[in-house]
């Protein structure tokens, strides 16, 4: 055991000292450019003005008598 520690501890700072310079493998391939920004603004269209909303489905009518209150 005493005789593998230097050995352990020499390759563990090897490693640490690899990892800390960058040394980690291939390098990547470089990136595309990015794509230019448009030079024209689009401009959205003019939308006609809306109507009243209708309901959509069933409707329930209010009740006045009791307003849903336990007696």
């Amino acid at each position: 055991m005493r005789s593998s520690l230097p050995r352990l501890c020499a390759a563990i700072s090897l490693t640490f000292a690899l990892v800390a310079c960058g040394i980690k493998g291939s390098p990547r391939a470089p990136r595309p450019a990015p794509l230019p920004a448009p030079t024209a603004e689009t401009v959205p269209a003019q939308q006609s003005p809306r109507g009243p909303v209708e309901p959509s489905g069933p409707t329930v009518p209010p009740s006045t008598s009791d307003a849903g209150l336990p007696e």
